[in-house]
């Protein structure tokens, strides 16, 4: 079923993920809005910046994927290792309780599930 669906489930779960790029281009804002603070330093400024840069960058290999199925396998093993460190980190922190962050941590872990469910299913 799921590998039947799998261009759709990558091109969608992709512009999601893609979605942190704006924490890349506007980490003030981004960070208030999902996690109540903003980056308070220049270290913290970038390192929100990083962040939301590399997990854009996973969300556009998962699109790209989505059209190549050649990078499939590789595409997907790194990003449920991103989305589940991301869940467990989320899950574990007090940041669990706003809202914003309880349904990104939910969203990353069930499509870490979904992905697994392909890479075992192939």
């Amino acid at each position: 079923m799921v590998a039947a669906q799998i261009q759709w489930i990558l091109l969608i779960t992709g512009v999601a993920t893609a979605g942190a790029l704006g924490l890349f281009l506007a980490p003030v804002p981004g960070m208030k809005m999902l996690f109540g603070q903003a980056p308070s330093d220049a270290l913290s400024l970038l390192i929100v910046r990083h962040w939301g840069l590399l997990v854009g960058l996973v969300g556009a290999l998962l699109i790209y994927a989505g059209y190549h199925a050649e990078i499939r396998v590789p595409t997907l093993i790194v990003a449920t290792v991103e989305k589940i460190a991301f869940a467990i980190g989320m899950f574990l922190s007090p940041f669990r309780r706003r809202p914003a962050v309880l349904v990104m941590a939910l969203a990353d872990a069930g499509m870490a599930a979904v992905y697994l469910m392909y890479l075992v299913g192939r």
